[in-house]
């Protein structure tokens, strides 16, 4: 049970946690945010641990591939732009790890209830 209680204080923290790792590779504080980013983070992860917790890895691609055709849009040769599409590339590979590591955190959890 402390394993399923755990996953979900790691779910809750993993937005900020997030955060506070892209400040640290970008240098900058982001002062003035409207958490939409956070937000869809946090749908985002919700997302992969159920495909974890019911065994459907190959979905995660579906996750990937709409973030790439955000990535891939738009005007690239705009210096900003690159940098903004790399922020949630790299925003979105944490993610993914977090949520994989999750999923499983609560899959073993489930497990170990069932016996």
């Amino acid at each position: 049970m402390w394993i399923i209680i755990s996953s979900l204080v790691f779910y809750m923290l993993s937005g900020p946690l997030i955060k506070l790792f892209l400040e640290f590779l970008t240098n900058e504080k982001n002062q003035g945010t409207d958490y939409v980013g956070m937000t869809i983070g946090y749908c985002e992860r919700l997302i992969i641990i159920i495909f974890v917790v019911l065994d459907q890895f190959t979905a995660l691609g579906l996750i990937i591939a709409a973030k790439s055709i955000l990535r891939f849009s738009g005007d690239q040769s705009n210096r900003k732009v690159r940098k903004e599409s790399e922020y949630v590339l790299v925003g979105t590979m944490v993610s993914l790890i977090l949520g994989i590591a999750n999923g499983l955190m609560l899959l073993w959890g489930f497990n170990a209830i069932r016996g």
